[in-house]
């Protein structure tokens, strides 16, 4: 996969002021995309129902695939830190079939699904363990900030948490829960050159 993300931002290298019209709005220029988000939710445990907050930062190459490193904030004790995988695969199969609805919200709308997968570290005291997070969801546009994609977006998503009172890493008595939540996210991008770099050329004596 990353050789055909290498291949995709040295064609757009090649022809930046095509960008907004294949369906990539610049993503291909500015190549790593970085997203913080506020925001909140209910979590679900059982029958119990509890209120959260939620700060995340999120970097993906390509805006594909990356890295989230978040904070959940309960308000039963049960606070967490989740590091997962950022993955949103559904732009590089769009882009190479040439699939762009022509409209920067819709594209960046269904560019946006995605899966989030790695531990939540709960509870943040002595009996901290790590438990499998998997979480999914999507961005609602609602500003950009130039012709791009970057801008402030609703995040719409759902977090599950889970591990066995078994488990050897888990918390001391095991977890299951669920979050939903909404949060405003601001996405910006910038340049790491990577698909401009280039091996040195042998010179002749």
């Amino acid at each position: 996969m990353l050789r055909w993300v290498l291949v995709i931002s040295l064609l757009a290298l090649a022809a930046p002021a095509a960008a907004d019209d294949d369906g990539a709005y610049g993503r291909l220029v500015g190549d790593l995309t970085l997203e913080a988000a506020l925001g909140g939710g209910a979590a679900f445990e059982g029958e119990a129902i509890r209120g959260a907050g939620t700060l995340e930062l999120r970097a993906r190459y390509v805006d594909m695939a990356g890295l989230l490193i978040g904070g959940e904030l309960r308000y039963d004790g049960r606070s967490r830190v989740v590091i997962a995988a950022d993955l949103r695969p559904l732009f590089l199969g769009r882009f190479l079939m040439n699939l762009s609805l022509g409209d920067r919200f819709w594209d960046l709308l269904l560019d946006s699904i995605g899966i989030d997968l790695g531990v939540a570290l709960v509870p943040l005291d002595e009996d901290i363990g790590a438990a499998l997070a998997i979480g999914f969801g999507l961005d609602v546009p609602l500003v950009f900030f130039g012709e791009g994609y970057e801008g402030i977006s609703l995040r719409l998503a759902g977090r599950h948490v889970a591990a066995l009172p078994t488990d050897r890493l888990g918390p001391d008595d095991g977890i299951n829960d669920w979050l939903a939540m909404a949060a405003i996210v601001v996405r910006g991008s910038v340049s790491t050159g990577l698909p401009s770099w280039e091996r040195p050329r042998y010179e002749l004596p």
